[in-house]
């Protein structure tokens, strides 16, 4: 038995004028807002102090953790803190430590395992039990090398997570290599994960134990004893040994390309450790616990947990040429108020991270009228608040905050984004389940070639509406005049499986060689329960197969309470271009790719004249080129 599956810096100054509507309270609250840049001379010691920030690589303290005031007993420390720790959303952690008494504590683990359980209700948890008996395995022969608990080390914990590799191989190390595992998996049931993938281990020292190797930070010299072997001598040492080895030192994905010119281990492969590392607060995990816990409450109601929840959406988009993220926060919290003296506000705030270094920052405060006879229904809506930004290629970390000012409460999500190189590569972006989709030729989230699509942070639908599919392809060239697509429909547990095949046209590409595409399943004849939906693209020329997966539920009647909804809308001027490449430079500056931040600050300074732009521009070129641009290295 498996775990259970889940389905699938500049801070940015702003003028405002909004025309904030307030409709009926059964439809949606949209706010159509248009700003435009203040990049004004008063401004560059603001541009300044982000831009040193970054140069200095400024470091931002972590939020104090909560906890418990009281002591708790120890199984409830052992419960925080010991193997279950891996299981524990956010969400829950929270929860619990909210508990006065040791009665709502032990009714609370009861449910925290219920909901796991395959068969809730049947008086015996399958899911509980393998657990446990897979942290009992990982303690038995995993932790002598480091000298800890088995569950505690990198093996153990993938092991409790993920069960039984499908085949493992083993080096114990001579002369030349480190003692050295390769584990390989189907997809466990992560929708992040590929369908297929490894996991490496290495005992670097021979004290700390094994460790997780990766690929993009690692690279196969890694794993060798020698300190001056390189990466190609490495690579050809590891392939005599075992091929399998040698290609998954450079990527933990089964038939991605690995670049055997300079040996760069595969970025995407980080996504492996992530989900392994970061399994309780993997976004279809804490979706596939949410939806479980919610099919509880429907059955029995003995215990009542009405606490607030957030989640955030992403959706990485090729726009032109270029990456754009654009995201989504849900909250809701039914029993805090929403409107105070005739008004909804909300204070908005985005960060944009690259490790620990603050990259771009906006922040938003909108509002709209309320009239007293509405209050209740806005208090049981959620809200929704929807963005989009600029991004590069590399790993970055969005972090916003929503503050309800009638209730005081602030809700906070983060979430781990991890942008591919882009050039020369078929790429495929996430797959987004929408509930609908509507003509909306304003520069909004979620809006593509005129269309606005409107996500759904907890994807369900019924059987009769079916499912509403949006995603991108990008194939370089030369490409085919079309490509085969599979679309499968499944639910692991009732082993239910439909699949339908298509064909994309890429006679419709853009200039840049993507490919936006809508599609709806029919799902007439599945019944409601927890499914996940896979594509799979495939490469005629190549052979290669392209895929990505979606959880989401089917439920036996649509819920008929909208949200209220703002979708941060732009207006395509030149000001706002060229905020948008200020802050891709930013973006540009935080991986150290100074060239390329060169580049879009130029484009921003074109669009804008802006002086605190030009002289980032001038401490950012070699002196030579500035004096080629009409400029003295002083600016003068």
């Amino acid at each position: 038995m498996d775990l259970p599956k889940p389905g699938p810096a500049c801070r940015g100054e702003r003028l405002a004028t909004a025309r904030l509507g307030f409709g009926d309270p059964g439809g949606d609250f949209r706010r159509e807002a248009h700003f435009k840049t203040s990049l004004s001379v008063s401004r560059r010691i603001s541009f300044m102090r982000q831009f040193i920030s970054l140069l200095l690589l400024v470091t931002i303290a972590a939020w104090p953790a909560g906890g418990a005031k009281e002591k708790l007993g120890r199984i409830y420390q052992e419960f925080l803190t010991g193997p279950a720790s891996y299981l524990i959303t956010k969400s829950e952690r929270e929860s619990f430590l909210l508990l006065k008494t040791d009665q709502d504590r032990d009714a609370f683990l009861e449910r925290f395992w219920e909901i796991r359980n395959p068969r809730p209700g049947t008086g015996q948890n399958e899911f509980k039990e393998e657990f446990f008996r897979r942290v009992a395995w990982a303690n038995s022969f995993y932790g002598r090398d480091a000298g800890t608990d088995g569950w505690r080390t990198d093996r153990g914990k993938t092991y409790i997570l993920f069960g039984r590799p499908q085949t493992t191989m083993s080096w114990p190390g001579n002369q030349e290599l480190f003692p050295t595992e390769l584990w390989f998996y189907s997809n466990p049931g992560l929708a992040e994960l590929p369908p297929f993938f490894y996991v490496l281990f290495f005992d670097k020292d021979g004290i700390g134990g094994y460790r997780f190797y990766h690929p993009f930070v690692d690279g196969p010299d890694k794993l060798m004893r020698s300190g001056g072997a390189t990466k190609d001598g490495a690579f050809r040492y590891l392939k005599n040994i075992s091929a399998e080895l040698a290609y998954a030192t450079l990527s933990l994905i089964p038939g991605e390309p690995i670049d055997t010119d300079t040996f760069s281990g595969s970025m995407a492969s980080a996504t492996i450790i992530n989900g392994i590392q970061g399994y309780r607060e993997m976004p279809s995990y804490v979706s596939t616990i949410r939806q479980r816990a919610m099919r509880i409450e429907q059955v029995t109601s003995h215990v009542e947990y009405d606490l607030p929840r957030s989640n955030m959406l992403t959706f990485l988009a090729w726009e032109k040429g270029e990456t754009w993220l654009h995201w989504q926060v849900q909250v809701q919290d039914p029993k805090q108020p929403k409107a105070k003296a005739g008004h909804v506000k909300y204070d908005v705030t985005a960060r944009l991270y690259s490790g620990d270094k603050l990259v771009v920052e906006r922040t938003d405060s909108p509002q709209f009228p309320a009239p007293q006879s509405a209050e209740e229904s806005l208090r049981k809506r959620p809200f929704i608040y929807e963005d989009r930004m600029p991004v590069v290629e590399g790993k970055f970390r969005l972090v916003v905050g929503i503050v309800n000012t009638a209730a005081g409460k602030t809700y906070e999500t983060e979430r781990e984004v991890l942008v591919p190189p882009g050039a020369g590569r078929t790429l495929m972006s996430d797959v987004l389940i929408v509930s609908r989709f509507e003509p909306d030729k304003r520069l909004r989230p979620f809006e593509f070639a005129g269309v606005k699509f409107f996500p759904s942070p907890t994807p369900t639908t019924t059987s009769s509406a079916g499912l509403r599919l949006f995603y991108q392809i990008t194939i370089p060239e030369p490409r085919p005049q079309e490509v085969p697509v599979e679309y499968v429909v499944g639910n692991v547990v009732n082993k239910v499986r439909k699949t339908f095949e298509d064909k994309l046209d890429l006679r419709a590409v853009d200039g840049f060689g993507s490919l936006m595409t809508s599609k709806i399943l029919p799902l007439d004849e599945l019944a409601p329960g927890a499914y996940q939906v896979v594509v799979r693209v495939k490469d005629p020329r190549t052979g290669r197969i392209t895929a990505g997966s979606a959880p989401f539920t089917i439920v036996a009647g649509a819920d008929d309470l909208k949200p209220i909804v703002v979708s941060q809308g732009r207006a395509e001027t030149p000001q706002w271009a060229a905020a948008a490449q200020y802050e891709r430079a930013l973006c540009w500056l935080s991986q150290g790719r100074q060239r390329e931040a060169v580049m879009a600050l130029e484009d921003s300074y074109r669009l804008s004249k802006n002086p605190a732009v030009e002289g980032l521009l001038e401490k950012l070129r070699p002196p030579s080129r500035n004096n080629q641009e009409g400029r003295l290295p002083n600016g003068k």
